[in-house]
């Protein structure tokens, strides 16, 4: 995965001519990031995320974009987030977990690099939202095992699909300590527990499981992982902001 040129991935490739063509010069910038901008294995179309500069977010600037964009939705993939320069650098605030991840690892698919003038990320703003996004990601893992009904090819897509959003957020909480951050969804989550002073293993086994391990059956890990994220969620009120920070990689 790693070594993928994915300028060439037939629906990024699409998507890029699409919008180049109706917006021109409008079109600043795309950036992939998420699992697939870091190598790791990606489950499904999914997890291809997206990141679109724009000049600006005008209506009729989006009007011109929505048939590419459309294109792209309708073939089962997330809808890009999209800023122009102005909104991209305002959000740190609002955003620190993903924009601080993005920064960290990512690749320019089209135009200049839109992270290069991010401000740095305030660590308070950081561990506020890590104790949100743990929170609430919780609340759908639990909303969503309820209605699987103990269906195993539910469950195992339940697992493998959360997984990468709290690796995400675990590697925010590392950098509240300014600690190294592992690329690696499974390092990230492994380094974050032994700081939390978490059992690693359910996460481990979710990752394996991801990565086609058939002899996991998700019915039966789901009550360790989601105890484990329910550790998470109490550990984090105990992280301290280290400092301000941009991004700190392993």
């Amino acid at each position: 995965m790693a070594d993928t040129d994915w300028k060439k991935q037939s629906d990024i490739a699409d998507l890029i001519e699409g919008l180049s063509d109706a917006l021109g010069d409008k079109l600043q910038a795309v950036a992939l990031h998420g699992p697939a901008a870091r190598g790791e294995v990606v489950a499904g179309p999914r997890e291809l995320a997206l990141l679109i500069v724009l000049a600006d977010l005008e209506p009729d600037t989006l009007t011109a974009a929505g048939p590419a964009l459309a294109k792209w939705v309708a073939r089962d993939l997330p809808v890009p987030r999209m800023f122009s320069p102005n909104s991209l650098s305002e959000a740190t605030d609002v955003f620190p977990i993903e924009l601080s991840d993005v920064a960290e690892r990512h690749v320019v698919l089209h135009g200049s690099d839109p992270l290069d003038s991010m401000p740095e990320i305030d660590g308070e703003h950081l561990r506020l939202q890590c104790e949100r996004e743990l929170r609430e990601k919780l609340m759908r893992l639990e909303e969503a095992f309820a209605l699987a009904r103990g269906k195993e090819s539910d469950l195992r897509r339940l697992l493998g699909a959360s997984f990468p959003a709290f690796a995400m957020i675990f590697r925010g909480c590392l950098r509240l300590h300014g600690d190294p951050v592992p690329s690696d969804g499974a390092a990230a989550a492994a380094s974050f527990c032994q700081r939390a002073g978490i059992d690693p293993e359910p996460f481990a086994a979710v990752e394996r499981l991801r990565r086609g391990d058939r002899a996991l059956t998700a019915a039966s890990l789901f009550p360790r992982y989601h105890a484990a994220i329910t550790r998470a969620v109490d550990a984090i009120d105990k992280f301290v902001p280290h400092s301000r920070t941009r991004s700190q990689s392993a």
